[in-house]
């Protein structure tokens, strides 16, 4: 473990699986402070357990449900004492035709992946403003940038409005210090990914060969939220092993 976030305080929505854990272990490499977040009180504790590290906050909450973000930024800074970045994982989606999304799954939809992110900026944003610093990353996807493909409509508009709130959040937080940056990884190695066959992994013809680990998507993670991205906002980062480049 280094120290490059010694001191440093920073919630990980979604962080109990997939790619919200794998930033929540790599930040904790670095010596920060992590809110561990859950829809699952008994989830939640069984991986702050597993972690076995006395830098992480259990947080738990239903993103969806219109009062829980604010709740959970004000819990997290009731405990840390402070707050010096965010990472919006929390989020999901279905492949399904778009013949099949009826007007509730759309909604649930940007309910999760767009409106619990704009909470969760909102209610850290205030904070931030007032220490004039910090960092905000969310966590997009390669769905974002062009038609879904491999996820549904309602998944890919709603992470190409995250993008957007990343980018107009940024214009107007860099007055005060305060930088706004999303990543769009590509396929990743998950629990949802494993069950993909190998034909069609084989199919996708990623340049380098391989789905991403979840750590390699908190390295970048971890690289947003730093000293050393001092002068980055507003900008979103594909973390896909080129995949981005043969499917357009």
């Amino acid at each position: 473990m280094n120290d490059a976030f010694k001191d440093s305080a920073i919630l990980v929505t979604g962080s109990t699986r997939g790619i919200g854990r794998g930033i929540a272990e790599h930040l904790l490499t670095k010596g920060a402070i992590v809110g561990i977040h859950g829809r699952s009180r008994q989830q939640v504790e069984a991986v702050c357990a597993e972690l076995n590290s006395a830098q992480t906050i259990a947080l738990v909450g239903n993103l969806t449900e219109e009062t829980v973000t604010e709740r959970l930024v004000a819990d997290f800074l009731k405990i840390a004492g402070r707050l010096d970045g965010v990472v919006n994982n929390a989020g999901g989606g279905q492949a399904i035709a778009f013949r099949g999304i009826t007007p509730e799954k759309w909604r649930n939809t940007f309910r999760l992946n767009l409106e619990a992110a704009a909470g969760i900026c909102r209610a850290a944003y205030d904070i931030m403003r007032k220490q004039r610093s910090g960092s905000i990353v969310n966590i997009a996807s390669l769905a974002a940038h062009g038609p879904g493909k491999w996820m549904g409509a309602d998944y890919a508009a709603s992470k190409a409005g995250l993008i957007s709130l990343t980018k107009s959040l940024a214009f107007e937080a860099a007055r005060l210090g305060i930088r706004v940056n999303a990543i769009s990884p590509g396929m990743v190695e998950t629990d949802m990914t494993a069950r993909l066959p190998e034909t069609m992994r084989a199919g996708l013809n990623i340049p380098m060969g391989r789905f991403a680990t979840p750590s390699e998507i908190g390295s970048v993670a971890a690289f947003l939220l730093s000293e050393s991205s001092n002068y980055i906002t507003g900008q979103v980062l594909h973390v896909d092993g080129g995949l981005w480049m043969g499917n357009p």
